[in-house]
Formats: C-alpha cells, structure tokens, sequence
C-alpha cells in the first residue's frame, strides 16, 4: 500500500489569525476531500511561542481531521511530551481514540526550544525527568486497573517515544513502547532492539530509509515553481532552521540563508508527477524502501489554490499510476 502524507502546521509569515483560519479550513477540507482519493494520513506537530500562528495543540488539531474522516490516520510528530500535564494528555488522546475508533496515532518528544519551557513555566533542565513521569503516568491512567480513561484501543492508544539519540532507545525500550526515530539512525534502531530482546519485549521501530527524500510538492514545471512560489518554502526553512544549531528532524536545516541553499539540500523539492512516479517505481525495483510520500501543501503559507493544484497532481496522476 502506498502511504500518502499530508503534513500540516499552519505557520505563515504573517503570523494574522485570519490567515491562519484560512490555513486551517483549507487543510481541513482538504483532507476530508483526498481521504477517498489515496490520502492515507495527516501530520500534525507542536510548538509554541513562535509568532506565526504554528499549531500549538496537536491532540486538537488531530482531532478535526478525525472527526472529518472516517479512515484517514491522523500522526502527531510530535506532542512535546514535559509541557503536558500526563492526566489531561492520557485524557484528551483517549477522548481522540474513542471518537475516531483508534485512529489517532501520538509521538511524545523531549523538545528543545528553551523559549517554549519558559513560556508554559516548565523547568527545561528536568525534561528527561519530566518525560519519565509523563509516560508512567500516562500508563497508568489508560491501565484496566485505574480506569479513569477508557479507550477504543487495547491496551491503549498508539503511542511512540520520538527522538534520535540512545537516551531516546533506551525510554523507549524501558517502557516497552515503540521507538520513532527522527532520522535515519540504525545504531540507535539497534540498541533499541537489543534492550527490547533483553527485556522480553517485541521491539517496533520506525525509522526513515537511508536516502532522505524530503517533502515533496507536485508542480507541473518545477524551475517556475521554485521562482513564483519558493520563497514559502524559504520562510519556514529559515524559521525552522532558527530554532537549533543542531539537526532535529530531516526537515531541519540549521543555519540556511537562502532559496539555493534550501534547494541544493533536496529537503524540500518541487517534481513533476511523471518524475515522482519514476522514482517510487526506480526504488520498488531496486527492492528499496522509498517510505511515504509526504507533501506540505500550505508550507509558509502557500496560496489556497496552489495547494490544491500539488494534492491534485497526487491524487488524480501519481497514486492511479502506483496503484
């Protein structure tokens, strides 16, 4: 089966309430509009304190999708796990999975933007301590024993621990939940699963494949598109790229400056359906995991009918031709 993403954050430059409505409503109606047309999943994350009118409640956002749909999976990536109150997110992702009859699917991180600690007054150096506390409180909330949150799913919704280093493998391994890796890392895949062995538990990883294929926008003439339309996609670039010195996500580009920098990374790439199609089929012959097709239709604010246009070329060109 071809997994289809669209990923949604609704961040624009301007950071105006109306925008971001528009933003919101679009996704929305078009989620509900590709779900019978081969889209398979939305992405939603979490940040806080940007300016920009970036989703700052996922479980939420999540939920819209949900409630618009009826098979979509709707993947949280990620709930910045020590900013939640464990009570209220074990609660809020329960109210989420019984509504969608387990369709939500939530990845819990660390963070590591400080200003997002200290926006919400929580203590960015007790973090790992904080996570900790979250997970086992989480747990125990979605346990037969306490009961305070029935759930559709058993023994409890889908949750991930997310993250990429060995810290992250062993949280995860410790508290027999699946690990999702931000990047390609196979030691850290692997440690993960000797823990696992060594605990008596099955292990289960995602990971992205080796070759980082970026997010993609369908363009029927991709050097017009990066002239007219690239500097959307420089906006977030920058802004996401601000906020670490450090590769956080395989979206993640420290330090970039400009639209060439932003192109010659290959993170966010414009393709015609013909070269996209090529592509999935080069790597299905060569016996490759090529992972999901991910798009971000409204990144930096694209235009409403621009976004359209990139969703349309998948549903109507790309996912006949891979079926």
């Amino acid at each position: 089966m071809l997994l289809t993403v669209l990923r949604f954050n609704f961040g624009s430059p301007q950071g105006d309430p109306r925008k971001q409505s528009e933003l919101i409503n679009a996704a929305l109606e078009l989620a509900q509009w590709g779900e019978g047309r081969g889209i398979t999943t939305v992405s939603v994350d979490e940040h806080h304190a940007t300016g920009h009118g970036w989703s700052c409640n996922p479980i939420m956002a999540a939920s819209m999708f949900l409630a618009r749909t009826s098979t979509m999976i709707a993947s949280v990536d990620c709930a910045l796990g020590p900013l939640w109150n464990p009570v209220r997110l074990a609660e809020d992702i329960a109210l989420v999975d019984n509504m969608s009859r387990g369709r939500l699917h939530t990845t819990v991180g660390l963070g590591y933007r400080t200003v997002e600690f200290d926006s919400l007054g929580v203590d960015f150096s007790r973090r790992g301590r904080l996570m900790d506390s979250l997970i086992e409180r989480m747990l125990s909330v979605w346990s037969a024993a306490e009961n305070c949150a029935g759930t559709w799913t058993r023994p409890h919704p889908p949750l991930y621990i997310g993250g990429g280093s060995r810290a992250t493998a062993r949280r995860a391994a410790r508290f027999g939940l699946p690990l999702s890796l931000a990047d390609y890392l196979p030691d850290v895949a692997d440690e993960y699963r000797r823990l696992c062995e060594t605990a008596g538990t099955k292990p289960f990883v995602i990971m992205p494949g080796p070759v980082n294929r970026g997010m993609i926008y369908l363009h029927e003439d991709p050097e017009r598109a990066w002239a007219e339309l690239g500097g959307h996609i420089l906006w977030e670039a920058v802004t996401y790229g601000g906020w670490s010195s450090e590769e956080r996500s395989l979206m993640h580009l420290p330090g970039v400056q400009t639209l060439e920098e932003v192109r010659a990374s290959g993170r966010y790439r414009f393709v015609t359906p013909d070269e996209l199609i090529a592509e999935v089929r080069s790597a299905q012959q060569a016996g490759d995991f090529y992972g999901p097709i991910v798009l971000h239709p409204f990144v930096g604010g694209m235009p409403v009918e621009e976004a359209w246009k990139s969703v349309q070329l998948l549903t109507d060109t790309v996912v006949p031709a891979l079926a």
